[in-house]
């Protein structure tokens, strides 16, 4: 069989391409810009009702969270969340009317939190533990 010396150099070529392409996407984490990403962000829910807030899960790993607040109680109440008794590391960004709902986003950090309404509600407590790992691994985040 008789191959053609323009032929066997189209292979070669075909096969660097194909050699470099395989290397697309592995990306050494000490040569990225930016190092790693972020830990994907954690929804958690909260409700605030006549008797208190209540929140779930009540546990999670440090990083990015998004709290999805439900106002179910008869008064207009601006859900904050604290570190122990620190100030409001993040609140909603309007007062909460009865049946609406809000969102509360926050980078938290290892430690006991508090999501509260209003100082005659009683608050929910959140504990935070070591930092999630990086969302890295994950797909499709931005």
């Amino acid at each position: 069989m008789y191959v053609a010396r323009s032929q066997i150099v189209k292979l070669a070529a075909g096969l660097a391409v194909v050699g470099g392409l395989t290397a697309c996407g592995r990306v050494d984490q000490a040569s990225k810009p930016a190092g790693e990403r972020p830990p994907t962000t954690k929804q958690l829910s909260a409700a605030i009702t006549d008797r208190g807030v209540s929140l779930s899960p009540d546990s999670v790993g440090g990083g990015p969270l998004r709290i999805v607040v439900s106002n179910q109680s008869a008064k207009t109440v601006r859900a904050s969340l604290a570190r122990g008794s620190d100030s409001a590391e993040a609140r909603t960004r309007y007062k909460l009317e009865p049946g609406s709902v809000a969102t509360l986003n926050a980078d938290v950090t290892k430690g006991t939190w508090r999501l509260s309404a209003g100082k005659d509600l009683a608050p929910a407590t959140l504990v935070v533990g070591a930092r999630r790992e990086s969302g890295d691994g994950e797909l499709l985040l931005p």
